[in-house]
């Protein structure tokens, strides 16, 4: 199997160590602090009674309609890194050619969210934040009805939360809200439980390298970022043949050894209705973080049986659904893992 690089292992595994996030914890205020040294909401009073009267019911405001369909969980130093997902259509978002130009359409919006701690009779904020963004698309591509991919970052610890979050269009003082319920799982308490585990997995399409890291939260379009990287996805995981989609994810409960090497082996194949399709040559890894390159390919190997006797030809493949298929082992344990990630073929 081809690998794709986009960077080296060993930086990741550092940065990962590394470098830290950076959020804002909701604080709770002191009775004896003075009033000009109270702490203010970083919400506006009337959007942060709006997310707690919705709460309780998970009423929504559809001004401005939006819903967080899916998130990913990336590994971080003493932490996770959620990335939470919408489908927004443009005219929703409002965008609009700006004065003086009529190459593009653009829509500046600020995100309010807040956090809840799940399991308590009364929900516990644990923290609320406010992050801007500003969106493009060239007026060669922009479509009233159609859709964009926006991603929101935050970092949280394991846990289960709601997402309370409000969406306003800065022109127009459109504002919609919306409530996710979620769970992070704790990755490390199951690698102490002699488990193996994965963080998410997601097909990517193309990764950038930023020149510094980004702070939290923050809310993209088309992709999201992750320490010092742009990371853009297949949308809705529909490839073609050719495609080389990358995948990167951490695995816990590796054994490690004292020069803090891994001994993994991760056999890769596409599965339609649970019939291997395509088998890749297994491949190996020394470290717990993998980035792999998975080249799709446009046909099969099918055996054929006929008058002229018996032979083995490649067919095209047919579009529909799939599955990438990964049986992970740690060979140094003998623990054992299989991950399935769903696709499309679209075949034109």
């Amino acid at each position: 199997m081809r690998t794709k690089k986009f960077f080296i292992f060993s930086l990741v595994l550092v940065l990962i160590l590394a470098l830290t996030v950076s959020f804002i914890e909701a604080a709770p205020q002191k009775k004896d602090q003075k009033k000009d040294q109270k702490v203010k909401s970083i919400i506006p009073k009337d959007i942060k009674a709006l997310l707690e009267q919705g709460l309780p019911a998970r009423q929504v405001k559809a001004d401005l309609p939006f819903q967080f369909s899916d998130l990913y969980i990336l590994p971080a130093k003493g932490s996770y890194i959620a990335i939470f997902i919408t489908k927004i259509k443009n005219v929703d978002l409002n965008y609009a050619q700006p004065v003086g130009n009529q190459d593009l359409y653009q829509s500046d919006v600020e995100m309010f969210i807040q956090f809840y701690q799940a399991g308590g009779e009364t929900p516990n904020l644990m923290a609320e934040q406010r992050t801007a963004g500003s969106f493009t698309i060239s007026a060669a591509d922009y479509q009233p009805e159609g859709e964009s991919y926006y991603y929101l970052g935050y970092p949280l610890p394991a846990g289960k939360y709601t997402l309370a979050a409000a969406l306003g269009h800065t022109a127009t003082k459109k504002l919609g809200t919306t409530y996710y319920d979620f769970e992070i799982p704790n990755f490390e308490e199951a690698a102490r439980a002699n488990k193996l585990e994965t963080t998410s997995l997601f097909l990517l399409k193309d990764i950038q390298q930023m020149d510094t890291q980004e702070n939290y939260p923050n809310f993209h379009q088309d992709y999201f970022s992750w320490i010092i990287f742009k990371a853009y996805p297949y949308q809705d995981n529909k490839l073609k043949p050719g495609d080389q989609p990358n995948l990167m994810f951490m695995i816990y409960g590796a054994k490690i050894d004292e020069n803090q090497k891994a001994d993994l082996e991760i056999n890769f194949d596409i599965r339609k209705d649970n019939n291997k399709i395509v088998v890749y040559t297994p491949m190996k890894y020394d470290s717990p973080f993998i980035e792999q390159g998975i080249p799709v390919p446009a046909t099969k190997k099918v055996q054929i049986k006929d008058d002229k006797g018996e032979r083995i030809e490649d067919e095209p493949l047919e579009p529909g659904a799939y599955e990438l298929v990964l049986n992970i082992k740690d060979n140094r344990s003998g623990l054992t893992l299989e991950k399935r990630i769903p696709f499309e073929l679209i075949v034109q």
